[in-house]
């Protein structure tokens, strides 16, 4: 068939308003391909790529560059205000009553405060640059809150795509900082800053490009008592996340601080590892949020962590084969072991706390999530300064527990079981 028969074929099914079988097919298999779930899951398989070819560093190294990451991540999550979960829990047409300005100035002021977090626990942990730290944290609240916009718009292949891209940036900077024969854990930091930075670049130009395509926004609709509403609702939902991330980052800073940066590059390796398993709970926790149904439906947690075991269970064995190639992280396996249990809990935890937040609102979120950071805070005190890498991951998989056990509780007392729950 010629070119311009071709042409004449596609304009005859057009005017017929059909599409080919073949067509449908391949259209039906790259809808598939491109799943959000999928995209995804290559973003998290090419940060883990990103850990693993981190490998070839130094531990003392390595637990540079860890320290850098759990510093920013940590700044961004508490000073961040959490306003990516509650941009994305809002109900429908928040945005428009509210205004741009409004949305534009609340993250502002989570960019300055994550900066400042960031800041001050790189001090805590001793370890670490002050530019890498906060210039992240600065960079991740900037694309987190946004893609949360873009998420209410339920664009997550565009924001999921937008990570893979970025961990292929970042698999390739580290790669080619390897074939250089870098292996400087502050160069690689430097490497992860700008890729933190490019995400952020890309979703605002989306975001940007979108409201362009808007046009001009109607006059904020929203009153006082909504925007003093608006605050305690941050307050109540931050609170929880805030002692949510304590409990789960915060053990990274106090090894350093007790142990040591070679000893944190090798947990830090453990915890990156067993995070593989806890993706498809964070794809379901975002989408039980952007869900305008009020989160009704059947539980999907059982589902969650079905998905969830062999992939915490290929990550041990990944973790065991490591280190046999690279004898200094020749324990990281057993700390995954040992984190494996936590790592179930939270991806149920996940699912579990995105339910409640739907049903019961932020208070109940909130109230579980500082029940679970007031055991988990005093037992990484009391057990890192003398049980140091091995201790973090015992006390972290007894939080992670504690936190799913909390979670599945309230959430039972939101409504009677249905034939869909654990």
């Amino acid at each position: 068939m010629t070119g311009g028969s071709l042409v004449d074929a596609a304009r005859s099914s057009s005017d017929l308003g059909t599409t080919p079988p073949s067509g449908r097919r391949t259209a039906a298999l790259l809808r598939r391909l491109v799943a959000p779930e999928r995209l995804y899951l290559g973003a998290l398989g090419l940060t883990g790529l990103a850990a693993v070819l981190s490998v070839a560093l130094p531990a003392a190294e390595r637990g540079e560059l860890s320290a850098n990451m759990v510093s920013a991540t940590l700044g961004a999550a508490v000073g961040g205000l959490s306003l990516d979960t509650f941009l994305i829990s809002r109900p429908a047409g928040w945005v428009v009553s509210r205004g741009r300005a409004y949305v534009v100035a609340v993250i502002g002021v989570s960019v300055v405060l994550s900066g400042l977090a960031a800041a001050l626990l790189t001090v805590a942990a001793g370890v670490g640059s002050h530019l890498v730290g906060v210039g992240s944290a600065v960079g991740l609240t900037v694309f987190n809150t946004v893609s949360s916009v873009a998420l209410r718009q339920r664009s997550f292949r565009l924001v999921y795509a937008m990570r893979a891209a970025s961990g292929a940036i970042l698999v390739g900077g580290y790669a080619a900082l390897y074939v250089a024969g870098q292996l400087d854990g502050g160069r690689w930091s430097l490497v992860w800053l700008a890729v933190q930075w490019l995400g952020a670049a890309a979703v605002c130009g989306l975001m940007l490009w979108r409201v362009r395509r808007a046009g001009a926004a109607p006059a904020p609709t929203a009153t006082g008592s909504d925007y003093r509403a608006d605050l305690l609702a941050v307050g109540n939902l931050h609170l929880g996340i805030f002692a949510q991330m304590m409990t789960l980052r915060f053990n990274q800073i106090l090894v350093a601080r007790f142990a040591g940066a070679g000893p944190l590059g090798v947990y830090a390796l453990a915890v990156a590892a067993l995070e593989f398993a806890q993706a498809g709970a964070v794809v379901r926790a975002q989408r039980i949020l952007a869900d305008r149904d009020g989160g009704t439906g059947p539980d999907p947690t059982r589902a969650v962590v079905r998905a969830a075991l062999p992939i915490a269970v290929a990550a041990v064995v990944g973790l065991a084969v490591l280190g046999l190639l690279a004898p200094e992280y020749r324990h990281a396996w057993i700390l995954g072991l040992v984190l494996l249990p936590g790592s179930l809990a939270t991806a149920a935890g996940k699912s579990w706390s995105a339910l409640l937040l739907k049903r019961r609102g932020e208070r109940a979120t909130t109230v579980v999530a500082v029940v679970t950071s007031a055991v988990a805070i005093p037992a990484y005190l009391g057990i890192i300064p003398w049980a140091g890498v091995v201790g973090a991951a015992v006390a972290s998989s007894l939080a992670y527990a504690v936190h799913a056990f909390a979670s599945r509780a309230s959430l039972r007392r939101a409504q009677p079981p249905n034939p869909g729950t654990v």
